[in-house]
């Protein structure tokens, strides 16, 4: 493992962790850079009519001053890659640049609170994330000066975090609850290689438990209303006062899965109703959470099992992360599942994926194609452009020519995986027919484990541009070979498919 010292980001719909490894001779040290101590940042902006910005828990905190005079901005992760906008201030705003102005305000509170200068970082992303919304992650950690020297899947950075615990452990199922999303994915370690046999991804996270959460305490204080003519719906109910008693009620949930106890919840001038006081025990607590996990959580965890075709009993260990994965119910519902032998709960669970995504440059993982890339012939063969376990990450092929074998005024061209002849895309290519016609390809693959295309026609004249496609759905692993532990130096390798 190389030494040195590296900043390593988990930016999350809800919640943002940073952790910086340092790595000598003598070992290594990680250390969290966190909010109002060891806390992730919130992933929340506040923006101003004059453009000021204020982010994290200092928004989350003053929630109800900030909602009048700034227009609040949440969940925009979830926006990259989706081509749409934020209206702010009246004008319509790109996600990435959402994306780059939270960036600027987590570099200027570290630089000042830790005196870390964060210009170049590594990156976990999820095992759904899109080519599109990989893309705009990093051209907006590079609007805030922050260059990226590490991309990695969450569910590998997790891995690689946690990897001292994994030895003689050949399937490791992890799962990252956090604020928007759950993600699981399920890899084997065997023959010197660890691969992922299946992902999944579900929509239900932290937030969703605290808008459910604020339904109940909404019904419960229009039940002690005794003027019916000032009950509303949850949903009926202004923008700003809902976001109030959500946020409320997430501090509720925080407190009750600590320690169980009955959580009195105050809410000043909500709307007509007032001000009112309501109690939240641990009874309705786990009553509203336990369905959800039942038919959400542990649902999708049966699904992962069968797209890898394992049981329960198949799976050596499991690595529990993410925010929600001190949720009192989940955490017993997941101890009843897989036993308390093979539970890997890490003591910063939030950080799990920002620390393996800091180890990623220092172990000097590259990531190489599972499978070859390639052009299916007219003769159904495939001719590769890159080849399995020599390229990846960074790869060039050089420019090949092939004729055109068909009188028309397009190419139709398609990209295949070299092994499975699957197909990932079809391309068409303006021509003037096959009698002076060529087709001269190229392929990359750039950070966002994603290949670029590039496609020309001979005969047409030199001022059209490139064809230029973008191909996702590759195969790759990543060569863990430097990694090591306090335990032992071992030789790994991580194959992940990209959803």
């Amino acid at each position: 493992m190389k030494t040195g010292n590296v900043v390593g980001i988990d930016f999350g719909t809800t919640n943002t962790s940073i952790v910086s490894l340092m790595r000598d001779e003598l070992g290594e040290k990680c250390v969290v850079l966190g909010e109002d101590g060891e806390f992730p940042f919130a992933s929340l902006l506040a923006i101003s009519e004059d453009n000021r910005v204020f982010f994290g828990n200092k928004v989350r905190k003053n929630h109800d001053s900030f909602s009048e005079n700034y227009r609040l901005v949440s969940s925009f992760k979830s926006l990259l890659g989706t081509g749409e906008a934020v209206e702010i201030n009246g004008k319509p705003c790109p996600p990435k640049q959402i994306a780059a102005e939270y960036f600027k305000c987590l570099k200027r509170v570290v630089a000042k609170k830790y005196n870390i200068d964060i210009t170049e970082a590594a990156f976990s992303f999820p095992v759904d994330f899109s080519a599109e919304a990989r893309r705009d992650l990093i051209e907006a950690a590079i609007r805030a000066d922050i260059r990226v020297n590490g991309f990695v899947s969450e569910s590998t950075a997790a891995y690689l975090s946690e990897s001292g615990k994994l030895k003689g452990k050949e399937r490791v199922m992890v799962v990252d609850w956090g604020g928007g999303t759950l993600d699981i994915s399920i890899l084997e370690a065997k023959g010197g290689k660890v691969r992922e046999l299946s992902v999944y991804g579900e929509k239900i996270g932290g937030d969703d438990i605290d808008r459910e959460l604020a339904r109940r305490v909404h019904a419960m204080m229009c039940e002690r209303t005794e003027d019916k003519s000032k009950v509303t719906d949850f949903d009926e109910m202004p923008s700003e006062q809902r976001d109030k008693l959500i946020f409320a009620c997430e501090r509720a949930k925080i407190q009750l899965s600590e320690d169980g106890e009955d959580y009195p919840l105050t809410i000043r001038d909500y709307g007509e109703l007032g001000t009112k006081t309501v109690t939240i025990n641990n009874a309705l607590f786990e009553d509203m959470i336990k369905p959800i996990i039942k038919d959400r959580v542990l649902s999708s965890i049966n699904s992962a099992m069968e797209r890898a075709g394992l049981s329960v009993a198949g799976i050596d260990a499991v690595i529990v992360a993410g925010g929600s994965a001190n949720l009192r119910p989940f955490a017993n519902a997941m101890l009843n599942l897989f036993g308390e032998e093979n539970l890997i709960l890490p003591e910063k669970s939030q950080f799990v994926s920002a620390k393996g995504a800091a180890m990623m440059p220092l172990v000097g993982g590259k990531s190489k194609l599972g499978e070859s890339l390639g052009v299916m012939m007219s003769d159904d063969t495939v001719f590769e452009l890159l080849k399995k376990d020599e390229d990846g990450v960074g790869s060039k092929s050089g420019t090949h020519a092939f004729s055109v074998v068909d009188n028309s005024a397009e190419a139709h061209v398609i990209i295949v995986g070299g092994g499975s002849k699957t197909v990932l895309k079809k391309i068409n290519v303006p021509t003037k027919g096959f009698l002076n016609d060529r087709i001269e390809i190229s392929a990359r693959i750039d950070e966002t484990q994603t290949a670029k295309i590039t496609l020309h026609s001979t005969a047409v004249p030199d001022d059209l541009k490139d064809t230029v496609a973008r191909v996702g759905g590759l195969t790759f692993y990543y060569d863990l070979s430097g990694a090591e532990n306090a335990e032992a130096s071992e030789k790994s390798e991580t194959e992940v498919r990209n959803v």
